[in-house]
């Protein structure tokens, strides 16, 4: 009867002992002897365990007849201990899950917050694009009215040269007259000199007008020479800027300001420093810049910095890429920089 109470208190893992008597207090501590006001009261004790209900009235029959009792107190203490030993237990993987819980819970939050801030990033870039997109339209627009203003000046210009040649034209007919007037009889030489009189009136007249058109003249072409030099200017800019090494300065910068330079960086602490090739996109008006990054015969990737920065292809297997001479490099700071 012995050996079978001994058993039946040695499987912790499988519940606590059952007892219809004296127990520890619920706040006493797990290490609290037991004390027992009534040592000679009756345990029945039973193997707490998946059996079925059948199986332990069976049991519970059989240990009844028998007469079962345990009035040992080691006995006891050992069973209550063991009891014990399985609380503590549960305390301590509950614990361990609770903790478990709460790394996971702050990893959570750690991916929501890095989230937000890509998101964030990226809306920032789009407004970027929108603020360059309107200067490039406002710039446009700009020169389109430059170039209307200078089509007018123009015209206007070539109004004003026909007028003059007009004037020269009338002048000379004037002249003609006079001296066709000067070869009349004499009879008429009073009427002829009130005549040329009017006619040089006139034609001083006519050359203090042409005097002030000329005078407009030269304010327009003044005009005009200013207005083609900013126009020189502007379009010396614009090739400055359709330059192949400036574009790809500019793009190698873009490239630097984002958040990939990052991860060239978390890669190359593990597989060294890259080879980095930068060039320009073959097709198109504005072709965006290409960065290739080579790490030895293991990995590869390539960026497209125009005018934001995304991740174009990468890829573990070289066997079959075509892998261009090296033209920048990863200078201090991590940043790519143009040449060897």
């Amino acid at each position: 009867m012995e050996e079978q109470y001994q058993r039946e208190g040695e499987h912790p893992r499988e519940g606590p002992v059952e007892e219809r008597a004296a127990g520890p207090p619920e706040d006493a501590p797990a290490d609290a002897p037991v004390v027992d006001d009534d040592p000679t009261r009756k345990i029945v004790v039973g193997e707490v365990s998946e059996e079925s209900s059948d199986e332990r009235v069976e049991r519970d029959g059989a240990d009844a007849e028998r007469g079962a009792e345990v009035t040992e107190p080691e006995e006891l203490r050992r069973r209550i201990e063991a009891k014990d030993r399985y609380a503590r237990e549960l305390h301590e993987e509950l614990a361990a899950v609770r903790l478990a819980a709460d790394e996971a819970r702050a990893r959570l939050e750690a991916g929501e917050v890095r989230l937000r801030d890509l998101e964030e990033e990226r809306e920032r870039l789009r407004e970027r694009l929108r603020e360059f997109e309107e200067e490039e339209r406002v710039r446009r627009r700009r020169r389109e009215g430059q170039d209307r203003r200078a089509a007018r000046l123009e015209r206007e210009i070539e109004r004003r040269e026909d007028d003059i040649r007009r004037l020269e034209d009338l002048l000379a007919r004037r002249e003609e007259e006079m001296s066709a007037h000067g070869q009349e009889a004499q009879s008429v030489v009073s009427r002829k000199d009130v005549a040329l009189e009017d006619a040089l009136r006139r034609v001083e007249g006519l050359e203090h007008d042409l005097e002030e058109r000329e005078d407009e003249v030269v304010g327009l072409r003044a005009v005009i020479d200013q207005m083609r030099a900013e126009l020189d200017l502007e379009y010396e800019l614009r090739r400055r800027m359709a330059e192949p090494a400036n574009r790809l300065r500019d793009g190698i910068n873009l490239f630097n300001d984002s958040e990939h330079l990052q991860e060239i960086g978390s890669v190359s602490k593990s597989l060294g420093r890259p080879e980095v090739h930068v060039t320009l996109e073959r097709e198109g008006d504005e072709p965006p810049v290409i960065l290739t990054f080579t790490w030895g015969g293991v990995t590869w990737r390539t960026y497209v910095s125009h005018p934001g920065v995304y991740l174009q292809e990468a890829g573990e297997d070289l066997s079959g890429v075509d892998r261009p001479l090296s033209n920048a490099h990863v200078g201090p700071g991590g940043r790519v920089v143009l040449g060897l």
